[in-house]
């Protein structure tokens, strides 16, 4: 195999796509086919007699990749698998290797390799594949991609986390999310909700009761703060806490340690505390309904939850994990959304927020008769307003960069081919509707 191949033998394999390359048991190419030479950015010159890792990343041969297996293994063995290469350029690739033995005798190995750069085709499949979400958050947005990224280069820490976002944003998951992200993670993350207890009940469910305390104390019990030890603990509406509550509070931040009520001895406590709230704070400390000082305390790790309305190019995808979620359920199977009916969800405000877009997506579920949810099947407050009608301009601009190819397919199919009544159901105009049918390779 150092000579070449017969001359009509290379030209059927210069005639392929992929690159063809064979080495022998030194690792040293023998080969290499003119696709090679474009796919690698070397000329055959420069790679004859050199060893494969010319090639491949260093980072993933070790003497121990797959091309070298092949060599150490027996006649037959053969290898496929996908792995990172370097162009001449230093460009990093993706590429798809089959790798098989074509030649194992006293005249030494051979192992022919045939490469494939599938680096679009990859990163199209990471794109499709991924589900654009952290620890069950859903979101593609710029703004969501920065949460996640601060998520990860925080949790690890424990610094106070000040979650503030209005109801419905998934202020319960960034927790859940910091949590285990963190060191604390194989221990207890405790929720409570603050709202949920009276302002007499809220003091012993945080802090744990003596027996006798007060009245129905039969037994001593242990506090939140206690049963967080170890882990972490995450105060939700921190916002509507009384000012005696508060004190207290301040002082678990500042010395970790907590009193049962009734009782004066003194626990410390090793946890994280993460607080979120619904309200404007810094208006509340503002009133004098919070306090400062507790207030700077929090606020060592603010986190903004940006509102639905403020992520809308989120909402398609918040949608698909819903039906999904639905499905999983259910017997009834629902397989997407209709455009026309994606159009009221895009334009809708969601002063409820993911929650409130969970519920629609529900009750639209419930409510089809085919595989697709279509307008008619969104509630009532939705359904009938028309597609354009709550849309800002500048929304109107952004939701070009939304529209896919499906979306616009069957827009134009359900209308004929007219673009105009297809662009208005899509609530864009039928100039935009025209470049995304030229984007897309949709005759037009």
């Amino acid at each position: 195999m150092d000579t070449q191949p017969a001359d009509y033998i290379e030209s059927i394999i210069n005639l392929l796509k992929e690159a063809v390359f064979v080495y022998d048991e030194n690792l040293e190419i023998r080969y290499f086919n003119e696709a090679a030479e474009r796919i690698t950015g070397y000329s055959r010159e420069e790679v004859l007699g050199r060893k494969c890792i010319t090639i491949l990343d260093q980072s993933v041969c070790l003497n121990n990749c797959e091309l070298c297996l092949t060599v150490k293994n027996g006649f037959n063995s053969e290898a496929n698998f996908t792995s990172s290469f370097l162009r001449k350029d230093g460009i990093k690739r993706t590429g798809e290797f089959q790798a098989g033995i074509l030649q194992r005798d006293e005249a030494g190995t051979r192992v022919v390799v045939a490469l494939s750069d599938i680096t679009e085709l990859s990163e199209l499949r990471k794109e499709l594949k991924e589900v654009h979400s952290f620890s069950n958050m859903i979101g593609k947005s710029r703004v969501m991609k920065e949460l996640f990224e601060t998520i990860q280069n925080v949790a690890f820490y424990d610094s106070t986390v000040f979650i503030q976002g209005e109801s419905g944003t998934g202020k319960e998951l960034v927790a859940r999310a910091l949590h285990h992200a963190s060191p604390r993670a194989g221990k207890n993350l405790i929720k409570v909700n603050c709202t949920a207890f009276a302002d007499t009940l809220l003091e012993s469910e945080l802090f744990g009761h003596a027996k006798g305390a007060f009245t129905g104390a039969v037994r001593e019990r242990v506090g939140r703060f206690e049963e967080a030890h170890g882990g972490t603990i995450f105060l939700d509406e921190i916002g509507d806490l009384t000012p005696s509550i508060q004190v207290k509070l301040l002082r678990v931040l500042q010395e970790k340690e907590v009193e049962r009520v009734g009782e004066n001895i003194t626990r410390k406590v090793d946890l994280r505390i993460i607080a979120a709230t619904n309200k404007d704070i810094v208006e509340e400390v503002k009133a004098g309904r919070f306090r400062e000082d507790l207030f700077y305390r929090l606020n060592v790790i603010p986190l903004h939850l940006p509102a639905l309305r403020e992520r809308r190019e989120d909402i398609p995808y918040l949608v698909d994990h819903f039906i999904k979620r639905w499905n999983d359920r259910h017997l009834k199977h629902i397989t997407g959304v209709a455009a026309e009916a994606l159009g009221p969800l895009l334009d809708h405000a969601w002063p409820g927020n993911i929650r409130e877009l969970e519920n629609v997506v529900e009750h639209a579920c419930v409510t089809c008769s085919g595989s697709r949810i279509q307008k008619a099947d969104l509630p009532g407050f939705l359904s009938t307003r028309p597609a354009t009608a709550a849309a800002t301009a500048p929304d109107k601009v952004k939701r070009r960069n939304w529209l896919t190819r499906e979306m616009v397919s069957e827009a134009l199919e359900q209308h004929n081919g007219n673009q105009s009544r297809a662009a208005r159901q899509l609530g864009v105009h039928r100039i935009t509707l025209w470049r995304k049918m030229k984007e897309f390779n949709i005759p037009v």
